[in-house]
């Protein structure tokens, strides 16, 4: 469920993005990095492996479930969510149009209003790609570690991990002001929710194998996180909203992914 978003007061979001500025200048996890072909986006090395995908924690999210064993493979992910400040640098590149208009504040806020194809056409830009469903989740969760939420399992700790609509204020947040999960993400939990590459559809049955199919084929998408203008419930790893690919809400950006080589 998405709520509608107000306007944050002018100082404080500068006190927000100088503290970002401070933390992302020194904060960095020990995970191997790279970074993209273009605009020096930070990506951390996810190791692949097997887990749990779906709602093993309560089983109670039919959308979630059955739980069904996946394998993802090694692949990069982006460290945070991809900001006004590198989306404008495209947007200004290609002659797109920007999202919202600049109210000179937003450098390095989470992008928002952004349709999955431009999403999709950001990350190709860069030499990179959407994640799909899966390792998105993988991601979030840890690994097999699977965490409820992007860095943590206690609902009490949530404040630390995630902002939301209980605990936000209604527009999207500079990145990587939160903990960061077992991976050294920032903001898989919260802030905006994410596209991924693949399109919305019901889990398989018991004992049935997923099938992916070309995203090209259907229009609706999949958004994951949770984030300022959703409740807390969302920003479970396991969460999925399904929506069409060509809307644009002050809800949802992105982050990109690539092939580990």
């Amino acid at each position: 469920m998405f709520y509608p978003t107000v306007a944050l007061p002018l100082m404080v979001r500068f006190l927000l993005i100088l503290t970002v500025s401070i933390q992302l200048s020194g904060c960095r996890g020990p995970r191997a990095v790279t970074t993209t072909a273009l605009l020096d986006i930070e990506m951390v090395r996810i190791d692949g492996g097997f887990f749990e995908m779906g709602d093993s924690f309560e089983s109670s999210n039919e959308d979630a479930l059955p739980v069904h064993t996946i394998k993802v493979s090694t692949f990069y992910l982006a460290r945070y969510e991809t900001t006004f400040k590198h989306y404008d640098t495209f947007a200004h590149a290609v002659r797109r149009p920007i999202p919202v208009p600049d109210d000179g504040m937003r450098s390095m806020r989470a992008v928002i209003d952004v349709s999955w194809d431009e999403a999709v056409a950001f990350c190709e830009y860069v030499g990179a790609r959407l994640p799909t469903e899966r390792e998105w989740e993988y991601a979030a969760a840890g690994g097999a570690v699977k965490q409820k939420y992007a860095g943590t399992n206690d609902d009490s700790a949530i404040d630390n991990f995630a902002s939301f609509y209980e605990n936000s204020f209604g527009s999207s947040l500079p990145v990587g002001l939160k903990m960061p999960n077992l991976f050294g993400l920032y903001d898989m939990s919260g802030n905006v929710g994410e596209w991924v590459a693949d399109y919305y559809e019901k889990y398989p049955a018991t004992g049935d194998e997923p099938v992916y199919n070309d995203p090209n084929e259907r229009e609706m998408r999949i958004v994951r996180g949770g984030g300022i203008s959703s409740d807390v419930a969302l920003t479970r790893t396991y969460w999925r909203a399904g929506t069409l690919r060509h809307i644009r809400t002050p809800s949802v950006g992105f982050r990109c992914a690539k092939d580990a080589r």
